[in-house]
C-alpha cells in the first residue's frame, strides 16, 4: 500500500462481503497459527467458481395475472407478495466471472479448488503486475483502467477464488487479473491506502472480507451498498503501534501486517488477529521502512518498498532480505501487493 508523506485520512456483491483496511504510512474466526513450511507449489493453476449473473434478480413468473376475473383472494395475495419480491433490487449486480481469467472462469458452479489460489501481484499507482517467483520475473498484467472514476491505486486485494479488488484514494473496484480493467463498485467516505481479504469464517462465515487498516492501527470493516461503502471498526494494533504499510491474511498460514512504533521508523512484521486486527506478536524490525506491499507466496512473506526494491521477511526474527535474482521493473513504486487467501490452499 502506497503511503503519501504526509499521509491523508478512507464488495457486497452475488454474496462476497468485504472489509477495507485504511492503510497507516500508506483478515475472521479465531486467530489462525502462522505455517511457513514451503509445503505450496507456486505455479499451481486452480478452477474458479463464477458468481451467475444478477443473483437474486426479479424471478421470471413474478407478474400478477390478469386474464382471470373471477381469481380468488388467496390468488391476489400470492400475486401482491410475489409483486413485492419483484420490485426488490439485489444490493449489486455483478458478473464476478467476466474479471477471472477466461480459463478459470466456468459456467455452473464447482467445489472449492483444492490447490493453491491465484498468483502473487505486486502494483504501483498506475500499473499492475504478477512475481512469478519460478521464472525469477516480474510480469507486467497492464495498467490500470476504471469504467468510471480513474485514480491512482493505493492497494490490491484477492479473495478465495481469485478475484482481485483495487482501491484508489476514494472508490473501490472489482479488476480484471488478465487486463487490471476495472469496474467501479463504491465510493469510500473515508480515504484508504491498504486492503486485504480475510478467510470465511473470520469475520464473515459464509464469504471472504476485504479488510484495511488506519494510519493509527484501525482494522476497519467496509460494505458496500448502493454505490456507498458503510464503515464498520472490529479493533486495532493496540498499544500505540502504527500501521506502516499493508497487511496479508492467507488460510493455513495467518494474517500479518507491516507497523511501526513512530513516524519515519522502521517497519517491523507483526501477527495480528484477523477478527480485531489486534496484534498478537511482533516477529521484528524488518530493518527497512515503507514497505507498502505486503504478502506470502510458497512458503515466503514477501515485502515491496516505495523505493522500487522487494524482499523476503524471516517469519523468525522479521528482518527484511533482497529478492536475489528478480530485477524490479526500471523506476517502479511499489505501492501495495495482493494474494489469494486460498493461496495456500485451504
Amino acid at each position: 500500500m502506497r503511503l503519501p508523506i504526509p499521509r491523508p485520512a478512507a464488495a457486497v456483491a452475488a454474496g462476497l462481503a468485504v472489509v477495507l483496511v485504511q492503510a497507516c504510512s500508506a483478515t475472521p474466526g479465531p486467530a489462525t497459527t502462522s505455517v511457513f513450511d514451503g509445503g505450496v507449489t507456486a505455479d499451481a493453476t486452480v478452477a474458479e467458481t463464477a458468481t451467475p449473473k444478477d443473483a437474486g434478480a426479479d424471478t421470471a413468473d413474478g407478474q400478477t395475472s390478469e386474464t382471470a376475473v373471477d381469481d380468488t383472494l388467496a390468488d391476489a395475495a400470492v400475486d401482491s407478495a410475489t409483486d413485492a419480491a419483484v420490485d426488490t433490487e439485489p444490493a449489486q449486480d455483478i458478473d464476478w466471472s467476466e474479471f477471472l481469467d477466461p480459463e478459470d472462469a466456468v459456467a455452473t458452479d464447482v467445489p472449492d479448488p483444492t490447490g493453491p489460489v491465484g498468483e502473487l501481484y505486486a502494483q504501483s499507482a498506475d500499473e499492475l503486475y504478477k512475481l512469478d517467483v519460478a521464472k525469477k520475473a516480474f510480469v507486467l498484467v497492464g495498467k490500470w483502467g476504471f469504467d468510471k472514476k480513474p485514480g491512482s491505486v493505493t492497494d490490491i486485494a484477492v479473495d478465495g477464488s481469485g478475484q482481485l479488488f483495487a482501491i484508489t484514494h476514494s472508490d473501490l473496484f472489482v479488476c480484471n487479473v488478465g487486463t487490471a480493467k476495472c469496474k467501479w463498485l463504491a465510493t469510500m467516505p473515508e480515504q484508504y491506502y491498504g486492503m486485504t481479504l480475510v478467510p470465511k469464517g473470520t469475520v464473515d462465515a459464509n464469504a471472504d472480507a476485504i479488510i484495511g487498516v488506519s494510519q493509527d492501527g484501525d482494522w476497519t470493516r467496509v460494505t458496500p451498498s448502493g454505490g456507498t461503502a458503510k464503515l464498520t471498526k472490529l479493533g486495532s494494533f493496540g498499544n500505540g503501534w502504527l500501521c506502516s504499510g499493508d497487511a496479508f491474511s492467507v488460510k493455513g498460514v495467518g494474517t500479518f501486517a507491516t507497523v511501526k512504533k513512530a513516524a519515519g521508523g522502521n517497519d517491523s512484521l507483526a501477527e495480528v488477529d484477523p477478527k480485531t486486527g489486534k496484534i498478537l506478536k511482533i516477529v521484528g524490525d524488518t530493518g527497512v521502512k515503507q514497505l507498502f506491499g505486503l504478502a506470502w507466496w510458497d512458503g515466503v512473506v514477501y515485502g515491496f518498498s516505495t523505493d522500487g526494491n522487494a524482499y523476503t521477511l524471516d517469519v523468525l526474527t522479521g528482518k527484511a532480505a533482497p529478492v536475489g535474482g528478480i530485477a524490479a521493473p526500471k523506476g517502479i513504486k511499489w505501492w501495495g501487493a495482493g494474494v489469494s487467501t486460498r493461496a495456500a490452499g485451504q
